[in-house]
């Protein structure tokens, strides 16, 4: 079986860091492993996108039963099928594959660039729309090689006794009352932020603080309080977090100049080969220069050794002459 998921992220450069120094297979779609930083960065300055999310971290895990992670031919084929997986889900993005052994279970992590190659667009979505859609391909890819596909479930919304006790005798428990401010904030299109999810919520007597992982709500003026992921999935930073980046891109998408002319990226990686052509000539010719201005100097120190040496025989009393 496989399992996969995927999270955005502000730093592509940190994401290919973790992942490149621990492993042990490398490939990629769209870019050049070896330069997968560099080349992230270049696709974000040639179409000025400054936006708060880089790229997004993904990984396919899977069983043990199925893939031994010391295996080397396994570890190529698990890279294989992860390959096939993210260029089929993102064809015209540029993705970082990197295998990881240390654990019992062989994975690849996947870093995917936000930004599309062909139309200079960033991904738009949420969180749950990019898991499903790639569970899905996930699941036909991994089926075809033979593999079993485990789909994560979604979490349900959870609920005390008292809470369901409550529900029967007609009142709204208080974890209610926070759902039902969140779900109405959030129906707001214009919040994007979490100054504004947060101002949105106090209208709702309702407190919200981020710590670590998780977003805490409580009630106003009372000691009720709960995390986000004790509400439910919909609930849970992660969650709310990536829908209010999805809508500030898109704000950011709406003000943002036209591109002309569609990105080649056959020429794009045709100037970067260039470029380090260039570079190494020069560092050559650099080479090739100081290599020769030593060997003048080395030689213009020997005849002056030589010179000096002939001048003091010269200048040397001769002995007596028997």
């Amino acid at each position: 079986m496989a399992t996969t998921h995927i999270k955005r992220s502000s730093g592509a450069s940190r994401l290919v860091n973790y992942a490149e120094k621990r492993a042990v297979q490398k490939d990629g779609h769209n870019i050049d492993i070896d330069y997968a930083k560099s080349e992230f960065k270049q696709v974000r300055e040639i179409y000025g996108n400054k936006g708060s999310t880089q790229a997004y971290a993904s990984r396919v895990a899977f069983s043990p039963k199925e893939f031994d992670p010391k295996n080397t031919q396994d570890q190529i084929k698990a890279l294989e099928i992860a390959k096939e997986i993210y260029s089929t889900a993102y064809p015209n993005q540029q993705v970082a594959l990197y295998v990881h052994n240390d654990t019992d279970s062989l994975h690849v992590h996947a870093v995917i660039g936000a930004i599309d190659l062909q139309t200079g667009k960033k991904m738009h979505g949420n969180w749950q729309q990019y898991r499903e859609k790639l569970v899905k391909i996930t699941d036909k890819v991994v089926e075809r090689h033979g593999l079993e596909v485990t789909i994560p479930k979604h979490k349900p919304e959870k609920r005390s006794m008292a809470e369901i006790k409550m529900k029967e005798r007609g009142q709204v428990p208080w974890k209610d009352k926070i759902r039902q401010a969140i779900d109405t904030t959030m129906r707001e299109s214009h919040i994007s932020d979490f100054k504004s999810f947060k101002e949105k919520l106090g209208e709702f007597a309702i407190n919200v603080i981020e710590r670590g992982r998780d977003l805490t709500y409580g009630l106003a003026g009372t000691n009720y309080k709960a995390r986000g992921a004790k509400l439910g999935d919909d609930y849970k930073k992660e969650t709310i977090f990536n829908e209010l980046d999805r809508r500030n891109e898109r704000k950011l998408t709406t003000t943002r100049k036209p591109i002309l002319g569609d990105f080649d990226f056959g020429e794009y990686k045709s100037q970067i080969k260039a470029g380090r052509s260039q570079i190494n000539n020069e560092r050559s010719e650099l080479n090739h220069k100081r290599t020769k201005k030593q060997t003048d100097e080395l030689s213009r120190a020997r005849r002056n050794a030589r010179n000096l040496e002939s001048k003091r025989a010269k200048t040397q009393p001769k002995g007596p002459t028997l």
